[in-house]
């Protein structure tokens, strides 16, 4: 195995090989841009590179669910975004940081062509990386996100009491019960649920999840996202350096993966299409038992892990 001599670093579990005892299964570590300091998980050097990219308020443990699989036959890396998990809080927080922190952390740590499943916002910054450099990117595996700006802009304003609500209690300097408890109480009217509150039919593990995340999340990071459904000003600068047209300079394998908008997915069917028409080498996956979260908020992975193994060893 390849030894690795990162700034700081802490094991997060292991696991055992006979022949030299506790080996690192997943280890955090950091890496320095230049500009801010990123939190990332890396595994064991077990075969070419996979970079998993978070959504908005998540950390790289978004991705616990599919590492004790993947990291046998791929040497994968997760980042936390500035503003998430252990990153540095420093704003800004648009898509071109993210885009540019992102191929900073390709080139410099990890080295070589990645591939590259992102989700929800890490999509989105996927896309705009593969676009961006080519040399980079082997392929990318896009996880239910928008990919129209418009539609964008409709999510900021269709989920405002999202937004508001977790930035509120990002904020809130508490006990780890009480952020629990706030999450659970916190109103929401939103698309695909009937109003109410937060934790409404769903049990106590699954609000504890969200409460780690805000917990470890920049209340900043949401500030743009509460008020860009309404002032226009707030959300092009929020959304600065994302650009669907640059799509179509895209010239890795992509996989798209859509969930079932009744459960809460957001990639819509025309930006399907319009991902159809634009990217040269792409296929298209539904996955109608799940929602945006594509299993990995409720630990059932085994549907998407399917899709995943399957593309991912044709690169093999």
């Amino acid at each position: 195995m390849r030894t690795l001599n990162p700034d700081k670093q802490h094991v997060y579990s292991n696991i055992y090989d006979e022949s030299t005892g506790l080996i690192p299964l997943i280890v955090e570590k950091e890496f320095n841009n230049g500009e801010v300091t990123l939190n990332y998980a890396e595994g064991p050097d077990a075969g070419p590179p996979l970079l998993f990219l978070h959504g908005l308020t998540d950390r790289w443990q978004f991705f616990l669910p599919m590492f004790p699989q993947l990291s046998e036959r791929w040497h994968v890396y997760a980042l936390d975004f500035r503003g998430h998990g252990k990153s540095s809080r420093s704003p800004p927080y648009r898509y071109l940081d993210h885009i540019k922190d992102t191929i900073a952390f390709i080139e410099r740590k990890v080295g070589e062509k990645v591939i590259i499943y992102g989700t929800a916002l890490g999509a989105m910054v996927s896309l705009m990386v593969a676009a961006r450099r080519p040399d980079l990117v082997k392929a990318l595996i896009f996880g239910d996100a928008n990919i129209k700006i418009k539609h964008v802009r409709a999510v900021m304003a269709n989920y405002h009491t999202f937004w508001s609500g977790w930035e509120r209690i990002a904020g809130l300097d508490c006990s780890l019960d009480v952020l629990v408890r706030e999450v659970a109480e916190m109103p929401i009217d939103i698309p695909w649920r009937p109003p109410g509150k937060y934790g409404d039919g769903l049990d106590y593990i699954a609000v504890l999840n969200k409460a780690l995340y805000l917990k470890h999340l920049d209340s900043k990071v949401l500030t743009p996202w509460a008020k860009g459904g309404t002032d226009d000003n707030i959300f092009k600068e929020v959304t600065t350096g994302y650009d669907e047209k640059a799509i179509k300079d895209i010239e890795c394998p992509v996989l798209l993966i859509q969930g079932n908008p009744e459960k809460g997915a957001i990639l819509t069917d025309d930006e399907v299409e319009y991902a159809k028409e634009r990217i040269r080498n792409m296929n298209h996956i539904y996955l109608p038992e799940y929602g945006h979260n594509l299993g990995c908020y409720s630990y059932e992975a085994a549907g998407i892990l399917r899709v995943i193994n399957a593309w991912l060893e044709s690169f093999r």
